[in-house]
């Protein structure tokens, strides 16, 4: 490796499952600038994990649960990683919390790189970078994230490599194995209409208030039943999902499969069989986009500009509010400042769902197995 080139690299994707999966054309354009260093990846959450782990361009993948760890215990781990003496570390985009920079700046011995945010920024101490990108505030995350990485490459001394802008999830065979049985074991052919949809979110931060109401998934899953009846339906199920896919799964038939795997990659496999996927603004929305599903993504508080599936085969459904959107990159949970108690997912009806997911399946186009 050239003089002076950062020979570790240390890359912490902590917000979620999202945020990370949309990291993956930036961190191609990191291994190709710097293909000799060894590059290792921190999540605080498992799902993150599972689908970084199989990704070519990292050495290595740790997760560790700075949420619910003691607080000593993560100041430990903290010190840990600076006594491995990694010369760069990056706090990708969006990452704006006072805490985030505060270990990337312990961990990132000569450069730390991150964004400089439009909303609550200094008050996240921005200036503990080196390396520091400032917010477009129009550009997707993904485009931000390449506009990072190749600030880095200009501050280290290496050309751009040319990006090639697109998402990496590698499934194993044993994933994909894994959903060829579970298919098998419901009964459902391999060549008949498959649908799948997420209907909830993490509580955190208040996340599940820019979701859809689980009334509109029964109704919409009845309207979709009734106008395909070979179709079937997949519901994805975490834990934070359990009480509103109960409820579904209470008032629908037995076309309906629930999904509940603890493997994150395993689910993905399955989701890659669905003609479409019907998802509020999820991690698992980006994940269907990085398997090419063709996506109906349901958005209120966030910017669906910015967080859109990242893929053509997509169709959005937003109401144009004046107060839209109202959840901006910061440590602030999510609230209705309009007090119209999230009228922008409210008024999002079950019959133009029904109409884009309609419009989105190929129903001659078939499914890989």
């Amino acid at each position: 490796m050239a003089a002076g080139l950062p020979r570790r690299i240390a890359l912490f994707c902590l917000p979620g499952i999202g945020d990370a999966i949309l990291f993956t054309p930036a961190l191609s354009l990191l291994r190709q600038a710097f293909p000799a260093a060894r590059i290792v990846v921190i999540t605080m959450f498992k799902g993150a994990a599972d689908i970084l782990e199989t990704n070519p361009d990292l050495d290595e993948v740790r997760q560790y649960d700075f949420f619910h760890a003691r607080w000593l215990d993560g100041i430990r781990y903290i010190l840990g990683l600076r006594r491995e003496g990694f010369d760069l570390s990056i706090m990708p985009f969006p990452s704006n919390r006072r805490e985030y920079n505060i270990v990337n700046r312990i961990v990132g011995r000569r450069w730390r790189a991150g964004h400089r945010y439009q909303h609550h920024n200094r008050r996240n101490f921005f200036f503990l970078h080196n390396i520091v990108v400032r917010e477009d505030g129009t550009l997707h995350n993904v485009e931000e994230n390449l506009r990072l990485v190749r600030a880095i490459c200009e501050r280290v001394g290496v050309p751009v490599p040319a990006a090639e802008p697109r998402l990496k999830l590698v499934l194993t065979p044993h994933d994909e194995a894994y959903a060829t049985e579970l298919l098998q074991k419901h009964s459902i052919d391999f060549q008949a209409p498959l649908i799948g949809f997420h209907t909830y979110s993490s509580t955190f931060k208040n996340m599940h208030r820019k979701c859809w109401a689980k009334e509109n998934f029964v109704a919409l899953i009845r309207q979709l039943s009734a106008e395909q009846p070979a179709a079937r339906f997949l519901i994805f199920s975490g834990p934070s999902d359990r009480a509103v896919n109960q409820y579904i799964m209470q008032n629908i038939d037995h076309r309906v499969v629930l999904v509940e795997e603890a493997n994150l990659r395993r689910a993905v496999a399955l989701l890659k069989r669905c003609r479409a996927f019907v998802s509020n603004d999820s991690g698992l929305m980006h994940l269907a986009a990085a398997v090419n599903v063709p996506v109906v993504a349901l958005f209120g508080p966030t910017n669906w500009r910015r967080l859109h599936p990242w893929t053509q085969r997509q169709v959005i459904i937003h109401k144009d509010l004046p107060c839209m959107p109202c959840f901006y990159y910061s440590s602030r949970p999510l609230r209705c400042p309009a007090g119209l108690d999230y009228a922008c997912m409210r008024d999002i009806t079950v019959e133009e769902v029904g109409a884009a997911v309609t419009r989105m399946i190929d129903w001659k186009e078939p499914l890989s197995t």
